[in-house]
């Protein structure tokens, strides 16, 4: 199946995109949960530079008998954090005022299906103005979206553990 490419913005509205990444690190992370959303900072190194990197993605959901957050890499395989964690799949993670190291696997695009679906009833305006900065059609289907898109389980490591 053919991932959809999204170009990452530029100018302006990369600056715009990028801002919750500063507030977060200013300390601000959480405020999101104000307007009902949860995001999360992920701090990757990076696979070249070997420096810290961060990003901002969308929880779309949270499971917590398994202690699991789903995430979609916005601009797919390309997604540079994305591929910072293939090459270090040990990162760190933050959701609000919880920080954790964490590993991320890949999800199933079904399981994908279920999650993007359930996001959007959740979220209809969020995700339709998303859509639109991104470039992508809000009217194609989400189910189609998600099969194509790159969806991840996100899970604290447990240290101590073999």
């Amino acid at each position: 199946m053919q991932e959809k490419v999204i170009t990452p913005p530029r100018g302006l509205l990369r600056l715009f995109m990028r801002a919750p990444v500063f507030f977060a690190r200013l300390g601000f992370a959480g405020w999101e949960g104000i307007v009902g959303l949860r995001w999360m900072l992920i701090t990757t190194t990076g696979r070249h530079s070997g420096k810290k990197r961060f990003a901002m993605v969308d929880v779309q959901y949270y499971e917590k008998e398994t202690d699991t957050y789903f995430i979609e890499a916005g601009f797919g395989s390309h997604s540079d954090w994305y591929r910072n964690i293939q090459a270090h799949p040990i990162f760190k993670a933050q959701v609000g005022r919880r920080s954790f190291q964490a590993t991320a696997r890949l999800l199933p695009p079904e399981k994908a299906g279920e999650i993007v679906l359930e996001y959007a009833r959740q979220h209809k305006v969020y995700i339709w103005i998303v859509l639109h900065i991104v470039g992508a059609d809000p009217k194609q289907q989400l189910r189609e979206l998600a099969e194509k898109g790159v969806f991840l389980a996100v899970q604290p490591v447990k240290l101590g553990e073999d």
